[in-house]
């Protein structure tokens, strides 16, 4: 009975990550208005009342994409202050991993937000808003690590160089997806936070 049990509660586990998953494709090749239960199951391949069985409505689904979103965010953030030695590194680092997942994920993170934050109808810029800041806070002590060590300007407005930093990402993914993903931001992301460390560094060596 046990080991039936287990099995269930997997077997509702990868359901909902399929539903999520779905979501994310739809969102990402189609744009948010795109995103219908209907439209959910014909990816997935079961029916509207499965998805029901799982989720209570879009906006729940939807709800739990965010959560996962920000749950990869933030971890991203955090692997680089705990592998990176110093400010400039654990930007590089963050900057490094949000743009490799996007390419690898053809933007999905950051156009889902860019898509939920102009779509009101279903109350989700309360939840994007709250992630947001958590992501923000996060860059933020980033930042101010950064001043406290003399690698920063010390007169740096760490909210607007966190705020800048977000805008960054946000811009290229969104303008990458919409040129139809047709180019590799490896060279892209390297030019830019190059711009970006010339912006927030106390000092900035010049190379032979």
């Amino acid at each position: 009975m046990t080991g039936g049990v287990v099995l269930v509660r997997q077997t509702t586990i990868i359901r909902k990550q399929q539903v999520i998953e779905a979501a994310r494709r739809l969102i990402t090749d189609k744009g948010m208005d795109a995103v219908t239960i209907d439209a959910i199951a014909e990816i997935v391949g079961f029916s509207e009342a499965a998805i029901y069985r799982h989720f209570s409505s879009k906006q729940q689904i939807l709800l739990q994409l965010i959560d996962d979103l920000e749950h990869d965010l933030l971890a991203g953030v955090a692997y680089a202050q705990t592998t990176e030695p110093n400010a400039l590194r654990i930007l590089e680092g963050i900057l490094e991993t949000h743009l490799t997942g996007v390419e690898g994920s053809r933007g999905v993170s950051f156009i889902v937000l860019a898509s939920a934050m102009s779509f009101e109808g279903i109350g989700l810029s309360d939840r994007i808003r709250e992630m947001l800041d958590r992501y923000l806070d996060s860059i933020k002590e980033v930042m101010r690590r950064g001043v406290e060590e003399g690698e920063f300007h010390k007169t740096l407005n760490v909210n607007a160089a966190a705020f800048t930093f977000l805008g960054m990402i946000q811009s290229t993914a969104t303008i990458w997806a919409l040129n139809g993903y047709s180019w590799s931001l490896d060279e892209w992301r390297n030019q830019i936070l190059e711009i970006y460390k010339n912006g927030v560094a106390a000092s900035v060596r010049v190379p032979a």
